[in-house]
C-alpha cells in the first residue's frame, strides 16, 4: 500500500525472512517507495511505478506470484494477469469487507487485534500474530523523547490535515513543558509532517527527521519514551520493545479504532481521542472504505484551533511518568498477541516454495516453486 510507512515496513521485515527463499521485486509508490528505496539489498529490483504501469504489469506477468501488503492496485494487476495472489492485512479488524481487487487471494493473512474474531469478510482469513520483527537492537535507553508522527500519506490529497497534526503534536507538547522534562525531544515521520515543521521546532533541544525503518526503530527502542499518533506498526514495535507509550490523537480512520481498542484495555491512559469532543463525528469499526475519509476534515479543523492544542496538551501531563509500570502492561499486552506473525507468514510461504512443487506449472491454484520469482 502506497500510503503510510506501516504496510512498507512489514512488507520489508518480510521480505529479510523469504530472501533466499524467493526472488522479490517491489512495485511501488508513494511513502512505500520512500521507505523501500532506503533498503534496495532486500529486493532484486526496486520499480518506482504503481502496479497497474506498463512495466509493472510486465514484471507481474513475469513473476509467478503476486504479495500485496494491503495494496488493491497489486490485486488488480495480479487479476489481469493470472497470477496467485496472496495478501497481507493488518487491518482486518476494522474493515467491513475485503477490498474486492484482493479477493480473489490463494491467501488471506491478517493479524490479529487484539486476538482473531469473526469476520463478516471472504474469503476467510488466516489469523496471524503481531507483523512485527522482534525486539530492535538498543543500546542504554537514553534520556529522549520520541515523538512520532507516522507516515504522513493517505489516498488524496490530504497534505493540509497531515501539516495541522504535525504543528499539533509539536505545540502541544512544547505547551505540556515536556522540553524540559526530557534531555531531547526527537521528532520523525514522512517527509510531508517533517516539512511543515520548518519555522516551528525552533529550539535547539527540538531535532526532527524522517528515518529508514531500521533507524526509526532503534531510536524508539533506545528512548526513555515515546509519544505516537496511534498507528499500529509503532504502537506494537514500542509494546515489543518495552519503551513506555503514550498517544497523540488519531490522525485517520484506522487510528481513530485502534486507539479507542488500545484506550479499553487501559493501555493509553490519558491519551486524548477526538471523540472526546462533542462535536466530533460518530464513527464505529467497520465502515465502508468510501466513510474512512469522514474524519479528515474535521480532524485538520481541530488540529488548528488553540483549544484543542490546549486539551492535547493537558493530556500529556503523564507523559514520561511512571514509564516502568506502564511498559510492563503494554509488553504483556503485546505478547498476549501471540507468536510474530512475520514468520508465521514466512513459514506459510516457503511451504507453498517447497522443492517438490517445482515442476508445478505456475497458476492462482498451483504452488510456488522455490525458484520463482514474486513481485510485491
Amino acid at each position: 500500500m502506497p500510503f503510510g510507512y506501516g504496510p512498507a515496513a512489514k512488507l520489508l521485515s518480510l521480505a529479510r525472512r523469504l530472501r533466499g527463499s524467493l526472488r522479490l521485486v517491489f512495485v511501488g509508490e508513494g511513502s512505500a517507495l520512500e521507505l523501500v528505496s532506503r533498503c534496495p539489498r532486500d529486493f532484486e529490483a526496486v520499480i518506482a511505478a504503481s502496479p497497474l504501469a506498463a512495466e509493472s504489469q510486465r514484471r507481474v506477468r513475469e513473476a509467478d506470484a503476486v504479495l500485496s501488503v494491503m495494496d488493491r492496485g497489486a490485486g488488480a494487476a495480479a487479476d489481469r494477469a493470472g497470477r496467485p495472489l496472496f495478501v497481507v492485512d493488518s487491518l482486518l479488524w476494522m474493515r467491513a469487507e475485503i477490498p474486492e481487487s484482493l479477493r480473489g487471494a490463494r491467501v488471506y493473512f491478517a493479524q490479529a487485534f487484539p486476538a482473531p474474531e469473526p469476520s463478516p469478510c471472504e474469503p476467510s482469513p488466516m489469523w496471524v500474530g503481531p507483523l512485527i520483527a522482534p525486539h530492535a537492537q538498543a543500546g542504554p535507553r537514553g534520556g529522549d523523547l520520541v515523538v512520532n508522527l507516522g507516515g504522513s500519506a493517505a489516498p488524496d490529497d490530504r497534505r493540509a490535515l497531515f501539516a495541522a497534526y504535525a504543528r499539533l503534536a509539536l505545540r502541544a507538547v512544547v505547551a505540556a513543558g515536556l522540553l524540559e522534562r526530557f534531555e531531547r525531544v526527537r521528532v520523525i515521520g514522512g517527509q510531508p509532517a517533517i516539512a511543515a515543521l520548518s519555522g516551528v521546532a525552533e529550539d535547539p533541544r527540538i531535532e526532527c527527521g524522517s528515518l529508514s525503518p531500521e533507524d526509526a526503530r532503534a531510536c524508539t527502542a533506545g528512548a526513555a519514551a515515546l509519544l505516537t499518533a496511534p498507528g499500529l506498526t509503532a504502537t506494537l514495535e514500542a509494546f515489543c520493545d518495552r519503551t513506555p507509550t503514550w498517544f497523540l490523537p488519531p490522525q485517520n480512520y484506522s487510528q481513530w479504532c485502534s486507539l479507542r481498542r488500545l484506550r479499553a484495555r487501559g493501555l493509553a491512559d490519558g491519551a486524548f481521542h477526538w471523540e472526546d469532543e462533542a462535536a466530533a463525528p460518530r464513527l464505529s469499526e467497520r465502515l465502508p472504505a468510501a466513510a474512512h475519509a469522514a474524519a479528515a476534515e474535521p480532524i485538520r479543523r481541530a488540529c488548528e484551533d488553540p483549544r484543542v492544542i490546549a486539551r492535547v496538551a493537558a493530556s500529556l501531563e503523564g507523559v514520561g511518568r511512571e514509564g516502568g509500570e506502564r511498559a510492563a502492561r503494554q509488553a504483556a499486552f503485546f505478547r498476549s498477541l501471540g507468536p510474530c506473525g512475520l514468520d508465521q507468514i514466512a513459514v506459510s510461504l516457503r511451504r507453498l516454495a517447497r522443492p517438490d512443487s517445482r515442476a508445478a506449472a505456475p497458476s492462482p491454484r498451483s504452488p510456488i516453486s522455490r525458484s520463482q520469482s514474486w513481485t510485491s
